[in-house]
Order: C-alpha cells, then structure tokens, then sequence
C-alpha cells in the first residue's frame, strides 16, 4: 500500500495514541525490525528516533528512504529516490560503507520503477566502487545485474555477453561466496532469457545450478566460508540449497511446461519444487503458479492468487496484480466462463494501462527534477564561473598594478641611474674643457717664455718645421691649428697643412702618432672639435644641436652626435640637460 509518513514528536500512531518514549525504543533497529509489515509505524520511530538524537539526519533520510523504497507506489518510489539522490551528493557517502548502502538502495529503487538507465548508472557506480575496494567477487555479482539491465534497455547481445564473463569468471571456485555469486548469474540469465522466450536454453543453466547445490550439499567442508549472505551452519546451509534448488527446479517445470510434449518432465520438476520448503510457502507458490496455469492446474494457482489478493488488501495498483488477473482470465477462459475471462482481461488491460500512464508520469516528474536540478547546477555554475571570472579579472588587475609598480620603480631607479652617471660624464666632459682651455694656455705662456728667452740674433736663422723632432713639430702644429682654429673649418685636412708648410704626409701623421698621445691628425682634430661643440652646448643654450655641430666643424649634426657619444658615452643631447640641470 501507499506509505503516508506520520508526525514526529507529539504526533499520533495509526491507532490514534500519542507517541510516548515508553511504548517503544526509539533506535535504528526498531523501525527496521518492523518496515515492512508496518511502514507507517516504521516511519514514526525513524522521526522520533532522529528528534531523540538515536539517529543523525543522514541515518534517518537513508531509513526514511528504505521504507519508503518498499512500497508499490511510483509517488513513495520516488519520495524514496529523491531521498537517496540527496544523500548522493551529502558528506554521509564519503564513507565506502555508506555509499555502498545508498546505491544499492537507488538501484532497487530505479528498478522498481523500470527506469532502467538510472538504475545501470548506479549498479556500474557500485561496482567500480567494489573494484576499488579489491571486492572483486561482489563487483561481478552486480554486474550480473548490469547484464540484464542491458537486455532491458535493447542491447542484448552486450547484456547476454557480459552475464556469460561473469558466470566464467566464478563457475567452479569453491568458495560460497564466489558460489553465491556465480548462482545469481546464473538466475540473472535464465530471467534474461525467458523474457526473451528462450525457455530452451534455460533448462541446463537451471541444472547447472542444482548440480553446484548438490556438490555443495556433498562436500561442504571442501568450500571456504567466505561469504556474507551465507552462514557455515546446517541449518543455514540446508535452507539455502532448499531456496536456489527449488527455485531452479520451477525454471525447468516451467520451461517443459511451456513444450507440449514435455508435460511429463514438467510435472516431475514440478513435483519436486512442491516437496521443498520453499515451495510450500505463499512467495513459493506465487512463483509456480504461471507454471500451474500452463499444465492446466488452475485450482491451484487459483487459490495461491487468492491468498496474495487477499494479503494485497486495497493496494491492487502494482505489477503482480496484473499477473494475478491475467492468470485468472486464462484459468476462466479454459473453465468455460467466456464472461468472466472478458472481465479479467478487461481488467488487466486497464490496470496496465493505468501503470505504463503512472510509470510514464513517474519518469517525466523525473526528468522534470532531473531538469531542473541540472537548471540549479548550471545556474550554481555559471553564478561560481562569474566569480571566478571576477577573481580572476581582480587578480589580473593587482598582478598588473605590481607589474606596473615594479616596473616604474625599476625605471625610476634607472633613470636615477642614468641620470647619475650622466651626471658624472657631464662633469668629466666639463672638466676636460677646463683641462684643455688650461692645458692651451700654459703651453702658449711656455712657448712665449721660451721665445723671449732664447731670442737668437737677427742674422740667426730659426729652425725650420723639417728640422723639428717628432714632438716639436707636433708643438708647432697644435698651436698653429689651435690658436688659428683650423679645425672649426669642415674642410680643414692634412693637405693644408702639408702646403702652408711645405712638409711631406710623413712628417705629419709621424708628430702626431709618434710625438702625441693621439694617433692621427684626424683624431685631434676630432677631439677638437668635440670640446669646442661640448662647450657651444653648455653657453650657448639657445643652438641648436645641428648648430652647434656646423658651429664645432662638423660636417652634419649625424657624425658630431655619433662622435660625441662615442667618445663620452653621452649623446650632446643628454649632456646639453645636465648641464641645463646644475
């Protein structure tokens, strides 16, 4: 039946009593002793229990959803999802355990509801989840159930393959829990083809499961006791050879049953799932009956479908109803009573009717919460991408702004340093003029002393530029290019020089390499020049630099800012504002 979910504290049970600490113990455990005979009550210790502090919010949603996953209503089915998909995104899966828990959960859930795409995303989640953990067995085991969700949504063939890797993977280990999971492949692929309708191949796999119950009935000591499902007991040990083979033998009774000419070994298995115990109970019998129907046993599906009906109470709107009806127009049909079959099969076509409109509004609700959750996702990041883009754009603007700010304090230090050391160029430019303007008129004061002191009579003739040393007659010539200033004139050459005074191109390189600390006569003039212009710039502030080039003897204002900045490391320019600056 539908689950309604009752209050909490202060609320009533379903007898109408107020909640008291005393009726029950408000634990974990009591609600899930009682959730599937009474889910309303189950409900109501879970709420208590959480207000008690027995149980946190996670534990209690994760209840909340077991009980609610119990249910045959596609709203409980997905109030029980809901809970679930929340948890999935919740700190309480960090734990393995508790992941583990929620996606089984989640998976019989979607099962339940045939949504078969959700329900393989999280058997595939669960079993990557075993994987990791070195639960290779149980790993296998899920995908058991992944091989027919695959069959369920079209892809038969990778469903079928994957079944048969998985029976290879643990058929003949002696070990029950490699046992157990090899039987619930096996099942897992005699459902797979019998909603296919290959009954056929369904009678040796059934055989192949007895056949592994009877060797373990044999030769139990033989089998390592490594499983959870399953004790290392007699009496769990015999109730669980009783379940597997029983069920087995309904799958071959079945599968004759549905040959005509097979009804004998139908009955004979048949006969043999009656003697077991299971086959005695409600569930064993509810699983025989379409046997039943198929070799015309109908009094006793009949009464088998009367005992469910009546367990079922008003909650007829599920799946086994339906089979019930449908099972009831075929007994009423081969009965004789036409009226009666017409009923049961008009029933039966409303009632799936009915369930494929709620299944199909079950998953449009779902792609519904599943759109809109995605909406909230996108809108969560796009909202965080902002963010981002903001921090990234502030982090960019303040990694710019110190960029920038080191870079003006390392210009600024250069240019402080650039300025000093022009500074100090200046002055030793400035210094050399000082030098020179010094140097020039001492040597004019020694030449006149000299002159005056050394005057030879009139009749004495003065030696002549050929008859000067190296030295001298670089003497001679420095003071006659200086105080004549030859070298303010661009045309100025040796050539001049060789003419006025009658010497060979020799004579003169020779007094200015040999007899002065300049190499040529072009390299004295050159230096010349230079402090003339260095001097124009510093008293002359209103020339320009071209005018002062022509003004120093310079051809163009090209070759005297090359040779000032070749020789003072300074260009006229640079130097021009230094000065201007002291």
């Amino acid at each position: 039946m539908a689950i309604v979910a009752t209050g909490c504290a202060g609320g009533g049970d379903k007898d109408g009593r107020e909640a008291q600490t005393s009726d029950t113990l408000y634990t974990a455990e009591a609600a899930m002793e009682i959730y599937d005979q009474d889910p309303e009550r189950a409900l109501l210790i879970i709420d208590s229990a959480r207000l008690m502090g027995n149980v946190d919010d996670d534990l209690a949603t994760l209840l909340k959803a077991k009980v609610y996953s119990q249910s045959n209503s596609m709203q409980d089915l997905d109030t029980a999802r809901q809970m679930l998909e929340g948890l999935m995104i919740s700190d309480y899966v960090h734990d393995p355990d508790n992941r583990e828990v929620v996606l089984d959960l989640l998976a019989n859930t979607t099962r339940q509801q045939d949504n078969y795409e959700q329900c393989l995303r999280w058997t595939t989640e669960k079993a990557d989840l075993c994987r990791r953990q070195g639960r290779e067995t149980e790993a296998l085991r899920t995908e058991a159930g992944m091989g027919v969700l695959l069959v369920e949504l079209g892809d038969k063939e990778k469903g079928i393959d994957k079944l048969n890797r998985v029976i290879a993977s643990l058929d003949g280990q002696r070990k029950t829990d490699e046992m157990d999971a090899c039987i619930i492949a096996l099942k897992s692929k005699i459902k797979v083809l019998r909603k296919l309708g290959h009954e056929e191949e369904v009678i040796p796999l059934a055989q192949h499961i007895v056949n592994i119950l009877s060797d373990y009935r044999q030769n139990h000591a033989d089998y390592t006791a490594n499983s959870y499902r399953l004790q290392d007991n007699d009496e769990d040990r015999e109730s669980y050879c009783d379940y597997y083979t029983a069920q087995a033998q309904g799958y071959m009774a079945h599968a004759y049953a549905s040959r005509a000419d097979k009804t004998d070994s139908a009955r004979y298995y048949l006969a043999l799932f009656e003697k077991s115990t299971y086959g005695h109970t409600l569930y064993g019998r509810q699983f025989i009956a379409p046997t039943w129907c198929l070799l015309g046993d109908y009094d006793k599906m009949l009464a088998t479908y009367n005992e469910v009906t009546a367990q079922m109470g008003a909650d007829t709107l599920n799946g086994d109803y339906a089979d019930i009806l449908r099972g009831r127009a075929i007994a009423a049909k081969a009965m004789g009573n036409s009226t009666a079959a017409v009923g049961y099969w008009q029933r039966y076509a409303e009632l799936r009717d009915l369930l494929n409109k709620q299944l199909q509004e079950s998953k449009a609700h779902e792609y519904a919460s599943r759109y809109k959750l995605q909406e909230e996702r996108l809108n969560t990041e796009r909202a965080e991408a902002a963010r981002n883009r903001w921090g990234i754009i502030a982090l960019s603007l303040g990694f710019t702004v110190i960029v920038v700010a080191v870079f003006v304090i390392l210009l600024i230090r250069q240019l402080l340093y650039i300025h000093k050391k022009n500074a100090v160029l200046a002055k030793e430019i400035t210094d050399r003029i000082a030098y020179e303007e010094k140097f020039h008129k001492l040597n004019a004061e020694k030449a006149f002393d000299k002159e005056m002191a050394t005057q030879q009579p009139v009749n004495v003739a003065a030696a002549t530029p050929e008859e000067m040393s190296d030295s001298e007659l670089f003497e001679h010539l420095r003071a006659l290019i200086v105080e004549e200033q030859l070298y303010l004139t661009p045309q100025f050459s040796r050539q001049q020089l060789m003419d006025r005074l009658h010497l060979s191109k020799e004579s003169i390189g020779a007094a200015f390499s040999k007899g002065s600390q300049y190499t040529s006569l072009a390299s004295f003039i050159n230096e010349l020049r230079l402090l003339h212009g260095a001097k124009l710039l510093v008293e002359h502030p209103e020339m320009s630099i071209t005018e002062v080039a022509m003004a120093s003897g310079f051809a163009s204002n090209i070759t005297f800012a090359h040779n000032f900045k070749e020789r003072y490391a300074l260009t006229p320019t640079n130097f021009r504002e230094e000065k201007q600056q002291e």
